[in-house]
């Protein structure tokens, strides 16, 4: 089930009617976040047929919960299963419409032209919780491909090494540098820090009389494996992006995106043989839409060697 999200981003509640042959049940709900596969488990003691459930999706990003709603007795009991898809309009169906209907058609519209910019521009204009695995390079920078704004959570060899949530317990803290290209192990006693840009040379440890004096060790050794939960994408829908948005709607709504009149470069009216110019399938149907749209996309999606 799509959910649209808008501001002010406030958590999102779905219900859960509790169906018959229930009586003063004790009823879970567990909730998994699909981003980092995190769970949460709900508590609802005492619950009988017909009562309402209440359930608190967080609505500050684009992201997919998988809702389990399940009874113990002798075993675990599932009552009822959902998937519910939190997704950022790219223009707020409330503000193109007055009525319930209105609104209600420019939800559908906005849903069309969101997938059509979403298929010139696959990775979307979206802000999510996104999972990025990898092993370190025996530096002290995680190279980044993605746009990346913070980190969350940290595992290092499958151990959580750093939370957001709680700081405090945490020997380092994890930041993106100032040009968002990398991840940095960062200290708050240590203001000034030589970072090895590449892989340190493998040279034998002495200490002298002062003892040992030298650099700390490696943020990213070599052959560690890391899993990054990070704030990926765009914080807000570019206003080009919105106003892209809302011409496709205005097409659509008024019917303006019929492709057989807009690319043909050739027609013969015996037996009707038509020719159309490949920009058919290129393209959003309305060329305003496409040069807004052409900056965004990446001919690049993904580092590698030829």
């Amino acid at each position: 089930m799509e959910i649209l999200r808008v501001p002010p981003y406030d958590d999102i509640v779905v219900n859960f009617v509790v169906p018959s042959g229930y009586e003063d049940a004790d009823i879970y709900a567990r909730v998994t976040d699909m981003a980092d596969l995190s769970v949460q488990v709900l508590e609802f003691l005492g619950w009988s047929t017909g009562d309402n459930i209440n359930i608190y999706l967080p609505g500050r990003y684009d992201n997919n919960y998988r809702v389990e709603i399940y009874k113990i007795s002798e075993g675990e009991e599932l009552i009822h299963e959902e998937y519910y898809e939190l997704i950022r309009p790219y223009v707020d169906p409330n503000t193109l419409g007055t009525t319930a209907s209105e609104i209600a058609e420019y939800k559908i519209l906005e849903l069309v032209a969101r997938s059509m910019i979403d298929t010139f521009v696959p990775e979307g204009f979206y802000n999510k919780k996104i999972t990025i695995v990898g092993t370190g390079n025996g530096s002290d920078y995680f190279s980044l491909w993605e746009k990346v704004y913070r980190v969350f959570k940290v595992y290092e060899n499958n151990v959580l090494v750093y939370d957001r949530s709680t700081p405090d317990l945490s020997e380092y803290q994890y930041a993106i540098t100032p040009d968002k290209t990398a991840i940095q192990r960062v200290r708050a006693d240590v203001l000034e820090l030589n970072r090895y840009e590449s892989t340190a040379q493998n040279l034998p440890v002495a200490s002298g009389d002062l003892g040992y004096y030298g650099y700390e060790g490696i943020s990213f050794p070599s052959g560690y494996d890391y899993t990054f939960v990070v704030d990926h994408g765009y914080l807000n829908v570019p206003e080009d992006v919105e106003y892209a948005a809302k011409l496709l709607i205005e097409d659509l709504k008024c019917g303006k995106l019929d492709y057989y009149k807009r690319y043909i470069t050739a027609y013969n009216t015996d037996q009707f043989r038509i020719q159309f110019d490949k920009a058919m399938l290129g393209g959003t149907g309305n060329f305003l839409v496409d040069k807004i749209l052409d900056k965004y996309v990446k001919t690049i999606v993904k580092p590698g060697i030829i």
